[in-house]
């Protein structure tokens, strides 16, 4: 019988309910004393760890938390700025990992491709949406998508897409079934919990 390997475990300084960390946030001090997200845990020093949750970060700069965890009596915390900062650092996750699902043939793009397969019953993940889309083409996605219960994601300009997809503009872009997008998805979920209003 095989065991699940064990996960090291950190507590968040906001709400301090213990987590695995690879489910948890990371803050490092930077040698100019400035907190830095360490989304990708990779900086080097003392780790701070939060909730991928608004609340639980506001909640630790609020009372401190970061001060005394990281033992500095001076940090410039702005609670709505390092929620925001958290938010970009998952976005750019995101963009990275669109980037390699391009690269590995793992996502189709354009508008007319993405619904061609949609109604022909096409296997998508998980769509995602430009913002500046416009609204009729949008409108036929979204009931394309909807009717095949594949999830919508809405973050990106068309520039911005394109440049991640190595195209031109690009309003729309599907990824298939795999780790790729299941990876995606989850960083979705955290950037929606990170986004939402405080």
């Amino acid at each position: 019988m095989s065991q699940t390997p064990h996960q090291p475990q950190r507590t968040c300084v906001g709400c301090r309910l213990s987590r695995n960390r690879s489910d948890l946030l990371r803050f490092v001090l930077s040698p100019q004393q400035q907190l830095l997200v360490d989304y990708r845990q990779k900086l080097p020093g003392r780790g701070v760890y939060t909730c991928v949750d608004p609340n639980c970060v506001v909640r630790a700069v609020e009372r401190k938390q970061f001060h005394r965890a990281l033992k500095v009596e001076k940090l410039d915390l702005d609670k709505a700025a390092l929620v925001t900062r958290i938010a970009a650092e998952i976005l750019q996750k995101i963009e990275n990992l669109l980037g390699m699902a391009r690269k590995s043939a793992q996502v189709v793009s354009g508008g007319e491709m993405v619904l061609n397969g949609l109604k022909t019953g096409g296997t998508y993940a998980l769509v995602v949406m430009s913002q500046d889309i416009s609204e009729g083409v949008a409108g036929k996605i979204l009931r394309a998508a909807q009717k095949n219960n594949v999830d919508i994601f809405q973050a990106l300009s068309k520039e911005r897409m394109g440049k991640i997809l190595g195209k031109g503009e690009r309003s729309v872009a599907a990824l298939v079934p795999g780790q790729l997008a299941n990876a995606i998805r989850h960083e979705i979920q955290s950037y929606k919990r990170m986004s939402r209003e405080n």
